[in-house]
């Protein structure tokens, strides 16, 4: 998370600074999960404008960004600093990777401890990330702290081709895919924490 004074100038401005503008995008270039807000929202005398400029920036900072690239740097720097990667670490990163080659609209993700939600969100895929999980607290980190995810809280992991097929009707009703559209979809054989082992594509 990127925090602190970051559109300070905006407590009683109207609009930022360009060097403030400057910082956003360049930290969501270096790649951090999250961009905060505190005095700007909490006592300033623009809040929403600066919720507005801030979500601007980094949207326009990220059409910047290659994922393909940045996908790379990712893994290469894991490989470098442990030498090989976990299972759950190949999973996440072989989806983000196939996520990017065929231009998926999203990765579905189920997850009972957020750890391959993590890794998943670690390999900066550029794509929706959904978390279907049992857990609130899980739930409660992809807003925010894990780049790009957001989740759904279910009873129950078993039936993963159920839930799955439910969560792609979802995306398709809310317009966020379309008839056709590749979703990259994670998950273990068993639905017991540490048992992420499967990455499959499926079509809306």
């Amino acid at each position: 998370i990127t925090a602190t004074q970051m559109l300070e100038s905006m407590i009683v401005n109207p609009r930022p600074t360009r060097a403030e503008c400057s910082d956003v995008a360049n930290a969501v270039l270096d790649g951090t999960d999250c961009v905060m807000l505190s005095g700007e929202t909490a006592g300033g005398e623009h809040p929403t404008a600066a919720v507005k400029i801030m979500a601007e920036t980094c949207c326009e900072a990220e059409s910047a960004v290659n994922f393909n690239s940045l996908y790379q740097a990712v893994r290469n720097s894991s490989l470098n600093k442990y030498g090989n990667l976990s299972t759950s670490e190949s999973i996440a990163s072989s989806a983000v990777k196939t996520a990017i080659d065929i231009n998926a609209k999203g990765i579905i993700v189920c997850s009972e401890s957020g750890n391959t939600a993590q890794q998943v969100a670690k390999f900066r895929s550029g794509r929706a990330v959904i978390v279907l999980t049992q857990s609130e607290r899980v739930a409660r980190q992809c807003y925010g702290v894990m780049k790009g995810c957001k989740a759904r809280v279910l009873p129950s992991l078993e039936a993963t081709d159920k839930i799955v097929s439910e969560e792609i009707e979802s995306l398709k009703t809310a317009g966020e895919a379309g008839a056709g559209d590749a979703i990259v979809v994670v998950f273990g054989q068993s639905s017991r924490q540490g048992a992420t082992n499967t990455m499959r594509i499926q079509y809306a």
